[in-house]
């Protein structure tokens, strides 16, 4: 069935949905079963939305990782995390942020949020001021290796 009580069609409401942000398969498919369609009326206009480009996975996943990373600064786990609540699937997630944080990017992700830090906080100098940007750059999502890398060695050798 395509049509609920109200007589509101599956594949209109999905596209009224899209066109706010871009949503993933999951979050589409949770938002319409709240609205009350039923399994089989999600499933085609999720279909329907796919076929027409508007539905995409991997290119949401894409542009969230990308977006978090660089404007938010959120590290790789970060990343993860925010990934598997739009109800992704591990895989996808895991290419996004590899895609993402590959060659060296995490280093380089990690040094600009520690700039945008110290902007705020001042610089990272003296033990007790190294240690509160090491647990930021960990709150933030980013590994012990790269909050190491970034904190006790020169922006040259990265």
């Amino acid at each position: 069935m395509t049509r609920r009580a109200g007589g509101r069609d599956a594949f209109a409401a999905a596209l009224a949905l899209l066109t706010g942000r871009a949503l993933t398969s999951g979050e589409l498919s949770a938002r319409l079963r709240r609205r009350g369609f039923d399994t089989e009326a999600i499933a085609a206009a999720s279909a329907r939305a796919a076929g027409f480009g508007y539905l995409d996975d991997r290119r949401t996943a894409a542009a969230w990782a990308e977006s978090a990373a660089r404007v938010r600064g959120l590290g790789p786990r970060r990343v993860r995390e925010g990934l598997a609540r739009r109800c992704l699937p591990r895989e996808l997630a895991a290419e996004a942020v590899a895609a993402v944080f590959g060659d060296g990017g995490e280093e380089r992700l990690a040094r600009e949020a520690l700039e945008r830090w110290e902007r705020a906080k001042g610089p990272a100098a003296g033990a007790a001021r190294q240690r509160a940007a090491y647990a930021h750059l960990r709150r933030r999502g980013f590994s012990t290796a790269a909050a190491r890398a970034v904190l006790f060695k020169p922006a040259e050798d990265l």
